[in-house]
C-alpha cells in the first residue's frame, strides 16, 4: 500500500469509537535502518487553513485498514 492510498479513509479509535476524521494529508514515519513503517502521521488543517493539528499513530496500534476505514487501538484506552 502506498501512503497516497490512505487519503479519503476515515480514522476511528477501536475502543472509544472516536472519529479523528477523514485523512486529507498523511505521512508515514519510516525507520531508515530497518525500512519498517513506525507511525502514521495525520495532518489536519483548521477552518482557516492556518491552524494545524498533527496526530501520530504508532503503526503497531493500527488494527485494520479497509477500503474506507483505518481502525486503530489507542493503548491509553485499553483496560488493564
Amino acid at each position: 500500500m502506498r501512503a497516497s492510498e490512505l487519503e479519503g479513509k476515515e480514522v476511528i479509535e477501536l475502543n472509544t469509537g472516536e472519529r479523528l476524521g477523514v485523512i486529507q494529508r498523511s505521512e508515514l514515519l519510516v525507520n531508515t535502518a530497518t525500512g519498517m513503517v513506525e507511525a502514521l502521521i495525520l495532518v489536519k488543517q483548521g477552518w482557516t487553513g492556518r491552524d494545524k493539528e498533527i496526530r501520530t499513530i504508532p503503526w503497531r496500534q493500527i488494527r485494520k485498514i479497509s477500503e474506507e476505514l483505518i481502525i486503530f487501538e489507542d493503548q491509553r484506552h485499553v483496560a488493564d
